[in-house]
């Protein structure tokens, strides 16, 4: 992961804006809503330390959710 897209990482998770467009508590990756239409597994790894592993995460739960809830 190149210094860019680790910014842009830390800058989604200090948003208080989930990327589907609704509010979202600071320091949370998604919306309540976004979340919890997750599947466990994925919800489970956003609680992964940046750097050891978050950052697959977040796009992997991002990848899913613009397939399955953000058409």
């Amino acid at each position: 992961m190149d210094l860019k897209d680790a910014k842009f990482l830390l800058e989604e998770l200090k948003s208080n804006e989930c990327a589907c467009g609704n509010n979202k508590k600071e320091g949370n990756s998604f919306c309540y809503g976004c979340y919890s239409n997750l599947p466990n597994d994925m919800q489970k790894a956003l609680y992964l330390r940046f750097g050891q592993g978050y950052e697959e995460a977040y796009e992997e739960a991002t990848g899913w959710l613009k397939a399955w809830e953000w058409e």
